[in-house]
Formats: C-alpha cells, sequence, structure tokens
C-alpha cells in the first residue's frame, strides 16, 4: 500500500477497507469528468439507448460510450431494455450527495459567514450558535456537524497518541460553551488551545493526575529548589494553566476524558497490560453518552484534591 492510500485510509471512517477507499476513488474519478457526471444526471429520469443520443448531449460518440461502460462498470447505471437508468446504488449516490450537493452549493453564503465568526474574536459562542440555529431550522442541514465538524453519533477511533492529540485539538477549537478534562497525559499544545478558549469565556474544568502531576515535580526539583519564588514555581509545575481562571483538580485518574458542550466526547482506552502507556481513544458526538459522562467526571471531581499532589518531593 502507497504512502497517499495509507493516509487516506487514516482519515476515513474507521473499518474503511483498502478496497473500499479503491472503489469511492474510481467512483470519484470518473464522476469529476463533466461528460460523465452529465450521463449520470441524465439517466436519473432515465436515458434512451438511441443512436443520436451522444449528439443530442453534446458528445462525441467515443465519449458517449466511452463514459457509458465506466458508470456500468461501477455499479451506477444499467440498461433496461432500451433505456439507461441508476441502479438502487446509484440512486443513493445520487440522492445524498449529487443533490445534496446541489443544495449545499445553495447555501455556500451561509457556510461562509459561519467560517467567518468562528475565525473572529468579536463574536460570543452563544453568538455563533445562534445564528446556526438559525439558518439550520429553515434547512437540512445537521446543526452539530456544523459546529463540531460530525454527526450525532458518528464515532472515530484513534490508535496513536498524535491523532488523539489532533481529534482533541479539533473539539477544543469548536467549543462553545464548556469543556471537562481528565488527562494522565501533558500536553503543550492542548494546554495552550484550552488557554485560549478560557480567555474567550469558556469554562474549563480539568482534573488531572496525581503520577503525571508528581513526575513533573521529579524532573523540576532542582530548579525549584534554586527559585527564590520557590511557592510560585511550585504552582507553575503542577498547573500549566496557572494563573488562569481553569478550575484544577489532582486525583488518581483511570483513564483519559474529554466532554465538549455535553455533546463531544472523547475516551480513553486504557491496555490493561501497560496501562501507563498511550493504547487508543474513542470519540463521538453522542449527547446521551456526554451526560452520562458529565455525571462521572461529577464524580471524580467531587472526590479529587484542589492541593498539589506530593509538592514536598522539592523539600528533599
Amino acid at each position: 500500500m502507497n504512502k497517499e492510500l495509507t493516509l487516506l485510509l487514516k482519515l476515513m471512517p474507521q473499518n474503511t477497507t483498502e478496497t473500499e477507499l479503491e472503489k469511492i476513488t474510481e467512483i470519484l474519478s470518473v464522476l469529476s469528468k463533466h461528460d460523465a457526471l452529465s450521463i449520470f444526471i441524465r439517466t436519473h429520469g432515465g436515458l434512451k439507448s438511441d443512436l443520436e443520443t451522444y449528439g443530442i448531449i453534446g458528445l462525441t460518440k467515443k465519449q458517449y460510450y466511452t463514459r457509458l461502460k465506466q458508470l456500468v462498470k461501477l455499479g451506477l447505471i444499467t440498461k433496461k431494455d432500451t433505456t439507461y437508468v441508476h441502479t438502487s446504488f446509484g440512486t443513493q449516490l445520487y440522492q445524498q450527495h449529487i443533490i445534496g450537493l446541489i443544495g449545499h452549493l445553495k447555501d455556500m453564503k451561509n457556510f461562509e459567514m459561519i467560517d467567518v465568526l468562528k475565525n473572529s474574536s468579536n463574536f460570543k459562542p452563544e453568538d455563533i450558535s445562534e445564528f446556526i440555529s438559525r439558518i439550520t431550522s429553515q434547512t437540512n442541514l445537521d446543526p452539530n456537524s456544523l459546529v463540531y465538524g460530525t454527526a450525532e453519533s458518528a464515532m472515530t477511533l484513534t490508535d496513536t497518541y498524535d491523532d488523539m492529540v489532533l481529534k482533541v485539538l479539533q473539539l477544543i477549537d469548536f467549543a462553545q460553551k464548556e469543556i471537562l478534562l481528565i488527562s494522565r497525559f501533558r500536553n503543550d499544545h492542548i494546554i495552550n488551545s484550552i488557554l485560549k478558549k478560557a480567555n474567550m469565556g469558556i469554562s474549563v474544568k480539568v482534573i488531572a493526575d496525581n503520577d503525571t502531576t508528581a513526575s513533573y515535580f521529579d524532573g523540576e526539583k532542582g530548579s525549584i529548589k534554586q527559585d527564590k519564588h520557590k511557592s510560585e514555581r511550585i504552582t507553575t509545575v503542577a498547573n500549566p494553566f496557572y494563573p488562569s481562571n481553569i478550575e484544577r483538580r489532582y486525583t488518581a485518574i483511570p483513564f483519559c476524558l474529554l466532554v465538549i458542550d455535553g455533546k463531544q466526547v472523547g475516551i480513553e482506552i486504557v491496555n490493561s497490560q501497560d496501562p501507563k502507556a498511550f493504547s487508543m481513544s474513542i470519540f463521538t458526538n453522542n449527547s446521551v453518552l456526554a451526560n452520562k459522562m458529565k455525571t462521572f467526571f461529577g464524580k471524580q471531581w467531587a472526590m479529587a484534591d484542589i492541593n498539589v499532589p506530593n509538592a514536598v518531593v522539592v523539600k528533599r
């Protein structure tokens, strides 16, 4: 498998096979041709297989029969008596994607305005949500896909630490009201992204892992002893969000968890044979699961300690 195909498979929904990806590529390659797309669209109402047809639709004989053969081979159209019609697969593709794309093109201005609002610091998250709710109430657009870039119940699995970080950063970027995070890891990109959102007024609560925090004290022990502002240095090591107003507590963490706006959820799947190393994580847009995870977060928050764990290590 070449590098491009490997990369595409990572970006596609989970369980997409190499064969399926090649089929998608072939379909898109054929339909990207103006003459093939023209024939496919005309076939929706039935396209007569007459000798004059290719001339009527403005194609050469070679163009016409080459594209017909490709569309039949892909399973998009079939011949019934003297007429070419969509197959069941072709009908679904036409209705869900061709017609859907035409509808989205009509909404292009709305999409552009949403992007402008998201990229501007002049609008509050609630203003953006209100605008999205207003336009989606008049269309068939999914508000979840516009806010978070994914539809309700869509699921993504990441099996590398870097992919997990990228997905977390994406979800944080779309946060509108609240970020709840339980983390066994410490990543500067995620920290900076959360700080940016907190500065925009979004509510953030973080539960940090005792062992992870303690390990940072071990690494910084020498510099802390020599720092004349020891107490502030301890606070900074323990809380990378300091001095922001982000609420942070400490406890022994069973697994990482991210909940965004009570809708988006990210859950770490821990490897029982190597629980300290990253194994994989699952992300989904599911409000029912998100509410259950918010309840779980609340219980962990109530048991967590507001005091820095193992700060005494710097006195050795």
